[in-house]
C-alpha cells in the first residue's frame, strides 16, 4: 500500500467498495423491531465518529486503510439511513422545504470542511479529534428526535 500522505488509487478503490455493504445494511436495519430509523441513525452516526478517533492509532497503512474502510462503510450506513429518514420526518405538506433545507445544509457544511482545513494544523490529530467528537455528538442528538417513522404511515 502506499506510504506518506497520498493515497493509491488501489487504495481508494478497496475504501469505496466496503461502503456498498454499509448502504445495503443501512435498508436491513431501519426495519428492525425496537432500532428502527432513529436507532439505525444514531448507532451508525456514533460508529461513524468512532472509527474516525479510532484511524489515530493507525501505526500503519494498512492499519490506517482498516480503519478508513470500517469508516466509510458506517458512513455510507448513516447517509443512507439519513436520506430515507429525513422525507418521512415532515409533514407532507413541508417534504420538499424541508429536504431542500436538509440537503443544503449538508452541502453547505461540506463545502466549510476543505475552508476549514486550509487553516488546520495538520501536525497534530486535533482536526480528526474536532471531527469525530462531532459524528458521536450528532448521533446522541439523533435519539432526542421526537418521531420515529418506521411502521408508520406518512404524515
Amino acid at each position: 500500500m502506499a506510504t506518506g500522505p497520498h493515497i493509491s488509487h488501489t487504495e481508494t478503490l478497496i475504501i469505496a467498495v466496503m461502503g456498498v455493504p454499509g448502504c445495503l445494511l443501512g435498508g436491513v436495519l431501519v426495519e428492525i423491531p425496537r432500532l428502527g430509523r432513529k436507532g439505525a441513525l444514531s448507532s451508525s452516526t456514533v460508529l461513524t465518529g468512532a472509527f474516525l478517533l479510532a484511524s489515530t492509532t493507525a501505526s500503519s497503512s494498512n492499519g490506517l486503510l482498516g480503519w478508513n474502510c470500517a469508516f466509510n462503510s458506517m458512513s455510507s450506513l448513516m447517509y443512507a439511513v439519513l436520506y430515507a429518514y429525513t422525507p418521512e420526518i415532515f409533514l407532507t405538506k413541508d417534504r420538499g422545504t424541508g429536504n431542500a433545507l436538509t440537503a443544503s445544509a449538508n452541502r453547505i457544511f461540506g463545502i466549510m470542511s476543505p475552508i476549514i482545513a486550509m487553516f488546520a494544523n495538520f501536525e497534530t490529530a486535533v482536526p480528526v479529534y474536532v471531527s469525530g467528537a462531532l459524528f458521536i455528538s450528532a448521533g446522541i442528538l439523533v435519539t432526542l428526535m421526537p418521531y420515529e417513522s418506521r411502521g408508520k404511515a406518512s404524515l
